[in-house]
């Protein structure tokens, strides 16, 4: 009983020790939602995220070494509202993760900074900011362009760190300071790796780069990027938006996904596809937001393939909201992330069929 008591005296030391650490910081987002498919699928609970796509739970903290150099990290499980799972939120092969998303660490200063570890594409963020509205808007739009490069499963028996999300391990990313105005993200992963206290070898479709480059125009945020995993794929995108009055904001988007230089992926179509995106926002009020979207695919075949995208927001406070949203695919494009095992991608064969879902849900942070 006396262990067991000491234990637990332990255990509370720990936590308020974390709790008070200067500098540290615990946050989350989660999202929950109803929605009904007309797939056959019906009514169903998505508790992975509808509007803001991958729930999480994290943990990230800062010292200060002085002479303007600070030391970081940061961790970031996926958190699954349906079942309190560990998911990924974006990296679907390494489910089983418990920091599923995010594991780095890394010095700043006035050179800029880096970090290593497993993080997020630079080319994902740079699509990510072509959105205004729904931000799982942009995802789903991803997988109609072929999963856009970086989030590519190479699958277990190709590579020694599978990953089909767009969180990529054993990576370096550097980040420049401000330069006029503009920022450089540059990222690179090693060729061989430790995995479970063992050194894995180089495989070639491992081996993932991407750099991008943002800043403003005028009134105008622009972001462009590169990427390239070998021997599966390469892409490129370029993001733009701007507010057009004080109630109106307008966002767009090129995307082009490359997979005719592939070779032995498993699932690389051969393709190369571009996808053209144009969202808005409008604010009907202080609290509700409103917003149309849509995209288009270049690729042709026995139908169109086209994501549409209508939504309401409605803000309960600074750190929560409400939401309905409907969405439409055509061509074999998923009309949400969430049924995306139904239909075909463009990364697969071009379908006829289409598909819509309704969403109502809600969505906090902290």
């Amino acid at each position: 009983m006396k262990k067991t008591q000491v234990a637990l005296a332990a255990l509370a030391l720990v936590a308020s020790t974390a709790v008070l650490a200067d500098g540290v910081t615990v946050y989350g987002a989660f999202d929950a939602s109803i929605g009904h498919a007309n797939n056959g699928k019906g009514t169903y609970f998505d508790g992975t995220g509808s509007w803001n796509p991958g729930n999480n739970l994290g943990f990230k903290g800062t010292e200060d070494l002085g002479g303007g150099m600070k030391i970081g990290f940061q961790l970031e499980a996926g958190v699954g509202l349906n079942n309190g799972s560990v998911v990924s939120g974006g990296n679907g092969s390494r489910t089983g993760s418990l920091f599923s998303r995010i594991a780095t660490v890394g010095l700043s200063g006035d050179f800029g900074s880096l970090n290593v570890g497993q993080q997020l594409s630079p080319f994902i963020a740079a699509n990510a900011a072509g959105t205004a509205g729904n931000a799982s808007f942009f995802v789903n739009r991803m997988l109609m362009v072929g999963f856009g490069g970086a989030s590519v499963d190479a699958s277990a028996t190709t590579s020694s760190f599978p990953f089909d999300g767009f969180f990529i391990p054993n990576s370096f990313l550097y980040t420049s300071p401000s330069i006029g105005g503009w920022t450089v993200n540059a990222m690179t992963t090693a060729k061989a790796a430790s995995k479970d206290g063992a050194i894995q070898g180089p495989v070639a479709s491992d081996q993932y780069s991407t750099v991008s480059l943002g800043g403003a125009i005028g009134p105008i945020n622009v972001i462009g990027a590169y990427q390239q995993r070998k021997n599966v794929n390469s892409g490129y995108t370029l993001s733009a938006s701007m507010p057009l009055t004080s109630e109106l904001s307008l966002a767009a988007n090129y995307l082009n996904n490359d997979e005719t230089a592939s070779s032995g992926s498993g699932i690389s179509t051969g393709k190369k596809i571009g996808s053209t995106s144009i969202s808005t926002a409008y604010k009907l009020s202080d609290a509700l937001t409103a917003n149309l979207q849509y995209a288009r695919n270049d690729d042709t075949g026995t139908a169109q393939q086209t994501l549409t995208s209508v939504g309401v927001s409605y803000a309960l406070s600074k750190r929560t909201m409400t939401y309905a949203s409907y969405g439409s695919g055509k061509g074999g494009v998923n009309a949400a992330f969430a049924d995306r095992g139904n239909n075909n991608y463009a990364g697969g064969a071009i379908g006829t069929n289409s598909s819509t879902n309704f969403s109502v849900g809600v969505a906090t942070s902290f």
